[in-house]
């Protein structure tokens, strides 16, 4: 069994970003640090100098080589060039990458990387660039699991990795790689999914534990605030990418139809301020803002009364997690999302209590009337809402599970790998291994 370093510290090798995107930065990247004071120390593979990363072949024994000098014995995965996987207890594969050189936004293949980053340049296509290592480190791990010694490993997704649809414009590229996905849960020990959805979707497809532990947010990202004398009474909030008009729609005739009620209401997107089909429908656009802390800051300073998180109900939807409604929540503002029928991601609300939920037009147009006559309502399910995250979503409480499944994967290495291994869901993310 794999426990810790000589030092009593555990070993967290996280395969890509901690950081770069937002679902790097939730499920990873802000858990760094506080980790680290749980004995629990993390690191990308990319921050090792492995032969491997650098592009060089593994090291192979010469029958012509010397004899090596007396002294202590090598570490085989170091000879091998695979120095990341020599210092790890835990090794973490996280959502899915691009390998293939194709144009995510076109379509178009080619040879190798290079061409494809001069495609992008000649066209301004916002394309993957293709991770090239990914393949043959998975290949090699579930080809010769020994290298993997006494190391665990853990899968974690918070979208439907298996199923992404062509309108988030990634698709086909996902498609390309459920292969490779569905090999990493081969090997798995442990898959952590962000909602139960997305838990019951992977179930099937691994012999390792499965547990669920849900994003957390750190509420000093939320302090900063707007001018006070901000245009509008409410202030109406949707966020999102352009490409989230399609559920957007799902409440538009009722915020529309209440602006009209409501001269004083504002109706405001933020996240697409350059999309001429957002503006033509709404009163105010604001940019997006990368970086998760950053873009918290964005969200308080537009301060929202009134947080919308409406969604198509549909597979790819159900899969996805709570996170507008934590969001919100802290930003000030009282939210109305989607209700779904059957499970979905905002089951946590308690309608009319920290939320209100929607299943129908007349449900939208019914809850938004009703908060925007009523400062009180909005203030009430607000505050409600902010002390149901800050107790329930805190990343004190994340941080302590994540850790003990890190533990957990580690004292457990090869269980995804036995023939006898059993299916075992766990959707209680605050015992996550019960």
């Amino acid at each position: 069994m794999c426990g810790a370093s000589p030092d009593g510290r555990l070993h967290v090798l996280v395969y890509g970003s901690l950081d770069a995107g937002v679902a790097d930065f939730l499920r990873v990247g802000c858990l760094v640090e506080p980790l680290g004071r749980q004995g629990v120390e993390v690191r990308s593979w990319q921050s090792f100098g492995d032969d491997v990363l650098a592009g060089g072949a593994p090291a192979e024994a010469s029958a012509e080589a010397p004899a090596e000098a007396p002294g202590p014995p090598r570490d085989a995965l170091v000879d091998l060039g695979l120095t990341a996987l020599a210092w790890a207890h835990v090794v973490v594969f996280r959502r899915w990458r691009s390998t293939h050189a194709v144009c995510t936004e076109c379509e178009t293949p080619f040879p190798s990387p290079a061409p494809l980053e001069a495609h992008a340049r000649a066209t301004g296509h916002r394309t993957l660039m293709p991770d090239l290592l990914v393949r043959p480190v998975v290949a090699l791990l579930d080809a010769h699991p020994e290298l993997l010694g006494d190391r665990a490993v853990l899968y974690d997704a918070d979208d439907d990795v298996l199923d992404y649809p062509t309108w988030t414009g990634l698709g086909f590229a996902a498609q390309r790689e459920r292969d490779l996905v569905l090999r990493i849960l081969g090997l798995a020990d442990v898959v952590s999914a962000a909602t139960p959805v997305l838990a019951e979707r992977l179930a099937p497809h691994t012999r390792g534990q499965v547990v669920v532990i849900a994003n957390a947010l750190d509420p000093a990202w939320y302090a900063s605030s707007g001018p006070a004398d901000l245009p509008g009474d409410p202030r109406v909030l949707y966020h999102g990418v352009p490409v989230r008009l399609r559920d957007y729609e799902v409440a538009r005739s009722a915020v529309d139809e209440v602006a009209a009620s409501r001269p004083a209401l504002r109706r405001v997107w933020l996240g697409a301020s350059h999309e001429p089909a957002v503006v033509a429908c709404m009163d105010e656009v604001r940019p997006w803002v990368d970086g998760v802390p950053a873009f918290a800051a964005a969200l308080s300073a537009a301060r929202p009364d009134v947080g919308l998180a409406p969604l198509l109900d549909e597979s790819f939807n159900r899969a996805k997690s709570e996170l507008h409604w934590l969001e919100y929540s802290l930003a000030g503002a009282a939210t109305i999302a989607t209700a779904f029928d059957g499970p979905g991601p905002f089951d946590a609300i308690r309608d009319g209590v920290d939320g209100l939920l929607a299943r129908t037009p007349s449900d939208w147009r019914r809850h938004l009337a009703a908060l925007a006559a009523s400062r009180d309502l909005r203030t009430t399910l607000a505050g409600r809402a902010r002390e149901r995250v800050l107790d329930d979503y805190s990343l004190a409480r994340r941080v302590g599970e994540w850790a003990a499944i890190y533990r957990f994967a580690a004292a457990h290495p090869g269980l995804g790998r036995l023939p006898a291994a059993r299916l075992n869901v766990s959707r209680s993310t605050a015992s996550p291994l019960k």
